[in-house]
C-alpha cells in the first residue's frame, strides 16, 4: 500500500510538473503564454502575439501583406511575360534568319559535297555559303556573338570569325548536330545557341544531312532589357509599397482613432466621469457608434442625477427585487427612525432671499446626511428643513443614537465657526424611535416611493417636533435596546397626538457621551 501511494504521489508530481511546463506567466501583465514545443508551439506563439497587437498594427500587417503579395505577383508576372516575349521574338527572328540562310546555302552545300575532292569546283559554293553567314552576322542583331555553318563531318565550313574557319567541333557536338531533325535552342554558360539542321532531298527521295547553321547569342546582352525592366519594376514596386504603407497607416489610424476614443470614453465612465463626450471623427458605423455612445452617457448621467431625488431605500429595493424577480410588495420590518428638524428657521428667513434660504438649509442638511451615511443609515426623504433617516440591521438602535450625537456635535462646531464670521446659525431637534414598521411602495401608479409607515414612524416624528434646539429625545423603551452606555436624562412623560397615555421619554446627553 505504501508503494502504491508513493507511485500515486510521483504520478501527481509528474502531472503537476508537466502542466506547469506547458505554460508560463508573462511577468508584465500576468497573461499566460503558450509554451508547447515544436511547430505547434511556434504557431501558437505567433497567434498569441498577433492577437495581442493593437488593432492599428493588425490592420497595417494584414493590408501590408496583401499589398506586398499582390505587387509581388504582378511584378513577377510582368517580368516573366517580358522575358518570355523577348525570348519568343528572338527565337522567331533567329528562325527566320536561319531558314533563309539554310534555303540559300542548301544547294551550295550539295555542290560542295559533290566536288569534295575538287578544290577549284567547291570554292565557288563555299564562297556563297560564307558570304551568307557574314550577311547574317553584319545585320547587327543585338547580342549576336557569332554565326556559323558546321558541315556533316563536324568541320566549320563558314564562320563570322575567320580564325575559326575549318576548325573541328567536338565529337559530341558533331554527333549531337547530326541527330537533330528540327530547330533547337541550346544554352551553354553565357551563350544561347540557336541551331537549324540542314537537310536536302535527292532525286530518289532520300533525305541527306548536310550540316547545321547556328547563331550564338550572349545571354547577358539579350537579357539586358529584361534586367533593366526588372530593375524598373522593382523600383516601382518599392515606391508603390512605400506609398501603400503610408496610405494604409493613415487609413488604419483613422479607423482605429475612433475605436481608441471609444476605449478612452469607456475608461472615463469606469472612473465615474459622465460629463465628457467622445469626439465623432467619421460618418461611418464607428461614427454612429460614437453618437449612440454619447447619447448613452448623457442618458446615464441624467439617470444618476435624478437618483439624487430618489431615496436610497427605493433604489436598493428596486435593484434587489428586480435582480431576484420579486414583486414590489410591502413587508413588516424592524427599523429605527431618526427625525431631525431645524428649529425656528421660519422666523430667521424673513430677511433672506430664496437663494440664501436654500443654500443655508443645504449646508445643514448636507452635514446631517454625511453623518447618517457614515453610520450606515439611509436618508429616506427631505421634508423642507426636516430629515427622515432609516437604520436597519445589526445594532441599528446604537447607530441611530450615535448618528444623533454626531449630528448635534457637528452642528455645534459649525455654528461656532459661523458665529465667528458673523453668519447666521441654525439648530436642530432630533427624535428617535425603534420598532416594527411597514416598508413598501407608496404612491400612485405614475409616482411611487419606497418608504416606511406605521406608529413607530409617527412617534419618532412627534418626538422630533417637541425636541428643543440641540436636544435628542427617544422613548424609554429604546434604552433597553441599546448596547452602548449613553448618558441619559430622564424627562417627564409627554403627551403625543394619537396616544391615549403619555409616553415616557429620555434625553441623550451628547456632551458626555462616548461614541464607540
Amino acid at each position: 500500500m505504501k508503494a502504491s501511494s508513493g507511485r500515486k504521489q510521483t504520478n501527481k508530481a509528474t502531472a503537476s510538473s508537466s502542466v506547469k511546463s506547458t505554460s508560463t506567466v508573462n511577468g508584465t501583465n500576468g497573461q499566460i503564454l503558450p509554451q508547447t514545443g515544436g511547430f505547434r508551439g511556434i504557431k501558437s506563439k505567433i497567434k498569441w502575439r498577433f492577437a495581442s497587437l493593437p488593432i492599428r498594427n493588425k490592420l497595417i500587417i494584414i493590408f501590408g501583406i496583401l499589398v506586398i503579395g499582390l505587387i509581388s505577383i504582378l511584378s513577377f508576372t510582368l517580368i516573366q511575360n517580358g522575358k518570355r516575349l523577348l525570348t519568343e521574338r528572338l527565337a522567331q527572328s533567329c528562325e527566320l534568319s536561319l531558314q533563309h540562310v539554310s534555303q540559300n546555302i542548301k544547294d551550295d552545300l550539295l555542290i560542295y559535297y559533290k566536288n569534295e575532292l575538287d578544290a577549284n569546283a567547291r570554292s565557288a559554293p563555299l564562297g556563297v555559303i560564307r558570304e551568307a553567314i557574314l550577311e547574317v552576322f553584319i545585320e547587327g542583331i543585338d547580342g549576336l556573338e557569332y554565326s556559323q555553318v558546321v558541315g556533316r563531318d563536324g568541320r566549320v565550313i563558314a564562320h563570322s570569325n575567320n580564325a575559326l574557319l575549318n576548325s573541328q567541333v567536338s565529337a559530341e557536338d558533331s554527333l549531337f548536330y547530326a541527330q537533330l531533325k528540327t530547330k533547337y535552342i541550346r544554352e551553354q554558360g553565357d551563350l544561347i545557341e540557336h541551331i537549324h539542321p540542314i537537310y536536302a532531298r535527292r532525286g530518289s527521295g532520300e533525305t541527306v544531312y548536310l550540316g547545321v547553321a547556328t547563331l550564338g547569342f550572349a545571354r547577358s546582352i539579350i537579357m539586358a532589357p529584361v534586367k533593366k525592366a526588372t530593375q524598373a519594376v522593382l523600383y516601382a514596386t518599392l515606391a508603390i509599397t512605400v506609398i501603400s504603407f503610408i496610405l494604409i497607416y493613415f487609413v488604419a489610424h483613422r479607423i482605429t482613432r475612433q475605436i481608441e476614443e471609444l476605449g478612452r470614453g469607456v475608461q472615463r465612465i469606469s472612473e465615474g466621469d459622465l460629463k465628457s463626450e467622445i469626439p465623432i471623427l467619421s460618418n461611418d458605423e464607428l461614427g454612429q457608434l460614437a453618437r449612440e455612445f454619447n447619447a448613452m452617457i448623457k442618458h446615464l448621467h441624467e439617470k444618476l442625477y435624478m437618483q439624487k431625488f430618489v431615496s436610497k431605500y427605493t433604489i436598493k429595493m428596486i435593484r434587489d427585487r428586480y435582480a431576484h424577480g420579486l414583486p414590489m410588495e410591502g413587508e413588516s420590518r424592524n427599523v429605527t427612525l431618526l427625525f431631525s428638524d431645524i428649529r425656528n428657521f421660519s422666523n430667521l428667513t424673513e430677511r433672506l432671499s430664496a437663494r440664501e434660504i436654500v443654500n443655508l438649509i443645504n449646508i445643514y442638511l448636507d452635514v446631517q446626511a454625511q453623518i447618517i451615511e457614515k453610520n450606515q443609515g439611509v436618508v429616506d426623504k427631505y421634508m423642507g428643513d426636516q430629515v427622515m433617516a432609516i437604520f436597519d440591521g445589526e445594532k441599528q438602535e446604537d447607530r441611530a443614537v450615535q448618528t444623533a450625537i454626531e449630528i448635534q456635535r457637528a452642528i455645534r462646531l459649525l455654528n461656532h465657526k459661523r458665529a465667528e464670521l458673523g453668519i447666521m446659525t441654525l439648530n436642530v431637534g432630533i427624535g428617535i424611535n425603534s420598532g416594527q414598521a411597514v416598508m413598501g411602495n407608496m404612491g400612485s401608479k405614475n409616482r411611487m416611493d419606497y418608504t416606511v409607515i406605521g406608529d413607530v414612524v409617527n412617534l419618532a416624528s412627534r418626538l422630533c417636533a417637541i425636541a428643543q434646539p440641540g436636544q435628542i429625545i427617544a422613548p424609554i423603551e429604546l434604552s433597553s435596546l441599546l448596547n452602548g452606555d449613553y448618558p441619559k436624562i430622564q424627562l417627564n412623560p409627554v403627551w403625543v397626538k394619537g396616544r391615549s397615555k403619555p409616553v415616557a421619554t429620555f434625553e441623550v446627553d451628547y456632551d458626555h457621551a462616548i461614541i464607540m
